[in-house]
């Protein structure tokens, strides 16, 4: 998809993560939170919403946060201006490997172009976006908008 090579974040990985819901637990021994109800997660010019959360930090560092809703949505502003959207039932940021897994009806979209497959995985440090799953029995589908188009 030609949209992906344009994916890179513009992003400070230790700004603060601020995190809105309706209700919050949060397990001390453990290092997991959770959080339901719209569910908002902020961290630069990322965002990310759903309708539940779970956060998991070790040692003090956010490790992994696992997005789930109807869907769950991910936005962030491009160096273009546009934005990067996309969305699933169930979304996974893995800070350790540096990577966005949509899972579940997920759909990535990017100045009109947009790619669908039951998975999505974007690496944020190596710019890769890998959809589809070998053993899977739907297909990729992908829709790239010509350049021309895109800037009327």
């Amino acid at each position: 998809m030609a949209a992906a090579a344009e994916l890179r974040p513009k992003r400070d990985s230790k700004a603060p993560v601020n995190i809105q819901a309706d209700h919050m637990k949060y397990e001390f021994q453990t290092g997991i939170s959770e959080y339901t109800g719209n569910v908002l997660v902020t961290q630069n010019d990322i965002e990310l919403t759903g309708d539940k959360v779970i956060a998991i930090k070790q040692n003090k560092v956010l490790q992994n946060i696992t997005v789930t809703g109807s869907p769950a949505s991910y936005r962030q502003l491009a160096e273009d201006g546009s934005y990067i959207k996309a969305q699933s039932q169930q979304m996974e940021f893995q800070a350790n490997k540096s990577r966005l897994v949509l899972t579940k009806k997920a759909r990535l979209e990017q100045a009109g172009s947009v790619m669908e497959s039951d998975q999505i995985i974007y690496d944020t440090v190596n710019e890769v976006v890998i959809a589809g799953d070998e053993n899977a029995k739907k297909r990729v589908n992908i829709t790239i908008m010509p350049e021309n188009i895109k800037k009327q």
